[in-house]
């Protein structure tokens, strides 16, 4: 009820041809509570992330569990290949021998247990013959199997899948209803304060009266006075239409300020050293957020990298004034102009959430990794998590 509360608010601030301002009017601090509500609405979908980031680790190790079995599979079955035919060539010998009955029971039953020889036709096979049927048989029982567990394992595979569509899509949701009570009142925070602007302009009207000197003649005074005459010159009402004025620049922050590298609602968890696809392990914090979301520079420094390709799809690197660096992957795209050498205060507009790069099959995230000193990355939760909390 708050939240529609607000956008109710806004809505009615967006239409009304004036406004009182008042004890409702908006202020800075309230966008300041705006902005902690929603921060602390996305830390508690921490929990719903440590469920998503479970189901990544469980599906990237089916795609393993998947690729590993089919590549058995592609082994047993050019072994069978060559197996087979030399079975099927002492199938033949012992054909021609009169014995094919229980070669051909032992070759083409459904299972090795249904292979019932007798000891009369291991008598007459010799130990070669013996060695390679058997293992045809169990060649063929390994086939199977692992048949089995791939049908078995795609299926898991599925439901893993599923899984992460559903916590992506209450993440997502809940990240949206978090953003939409902030992002209202910073709208109706800015139609305020416009409006304030209109009531204080006004429009200036300026008169000018000009007086004549008396006329003065000489000789004979004439039996009337002329009156003096007198000019009176109006100017045209001026009407200015100006755009309204820009806001008061902010203070300049401190050297060592930093802000959340997501501007919005977000949500994370420690992921840093979990098992990610192709054996590699994770070495920064995926930061959930819906796609399009503001990315901002953590710190005041200079863009140093810009590139698309390879596994982080659409990446900035970021050099901070203390001389750390951080990457931001899977970018959505740059922010408008951003160029290598770019100098940046800290919170200006870097780029936007997406799912470039392998991260193409995911929910939109920024993946982050903090480097200090430019030198190898370190676990940045800590530091997120006391930014963007």
């Amino acid at each position: 009820m708050k939240r529609l509360a607000i956008v109710v608010m806004a809505w009615a601030m967006l239409t009304a041809p004036s406004i009182a301002f008042g004890a409702d009017e908006i202020t800075k601090d309230d966008l300041d509570e705006a902005r902690r509500r929603r921060n602390a609405l996305s830390a508690q979908l921490e929990q719903v992330a440590i469920d998503y980031e479970a189901a990544v680790q469980a599906t990237v190790a089916l795609e393993e569990e998947t690729s590993r079995l089919a590549a058995d599979i592609s082994i047993l079955e050019a072994n069978l290949v060559s197996t087979r035919s030399s079975a099927a060539s002492i199938a033949r010998e012992l054909y021609i021998a009169g014995r094919t009955s229980r070669a051909n029971r032992f070759l083409f039953a459904g299972s090795i247990n249904q292979a019932n020889v007798a000891q009369r036709y291991l008598e007459f096979a010799t130990a070669d013959d013996v060695a390679t049927l058997q293992r045809f048989r169990a060649l063929l029982a390994a086939y199977d199997e692992r048949q089995v567990e791939l049908v078995a394992a795609t299926a898991r595979q599925a439901a893993a899948a599923a899984d992460l569509d559903r916590l992506a899509d209450e993440i997502l949701d809940r990240l949206a209803e978090a953003d939409a009570e902030y992002d209202a009142l910073v709208t109706a925070y800015e139609e305020q304060e416009y409006r304030k602007w209109l009531a204080t302009s006004t429009t200036t009207t300026t008169t000018t009266t000009t007086i004549a000197p008396p006329t003065t003649t000489t000789g004979a005074p004439t039996p009337t006075t002329t009156p003096p005459a007198t000019t009176t010159t109006t100017s045209p009402p001026t009407t200015t239409t100006t755009a309204p004025p820009a806001q008061p620049p902010p203070s300049e922050p401190p050297p060592d300020a930093m802000a959340c590298p997501v501007d919005g609602a977000t949500s994370f968890t420690d992921t840093w050293g979990a098992p990610r696809s192709g054996g590699r392990t994770h070495e920064g914090v995926d930061m959930i957020s819906a796609r399009g979301t503001r990315l901002v520079a953590i710190e005041a420094g200079t863009v140093f990298r810009a590139y698309s390709g390879g596994l982080g799809g659409v990446v900035v690197w970021l050099r901070g004034v203390s001389g750390d660096e951080y990457y931001y992957a899977h970018l959505d795209g740059w922010a408008p102009g951003l160029s290598v050498g770019d100098a940046l205060a800290v919170g200006d507009l870097l780029g936007y959430v997406g799912n470039t790069g392998n991260a193409r099959y995911t929910i939109p995230h920024l993946h982050f990794e903090h480097h200090p000193g430019g030198g190898g990355a370190i676990n940045p939760y800590p530091l997120v998590k006391g930014l963007c909390g």
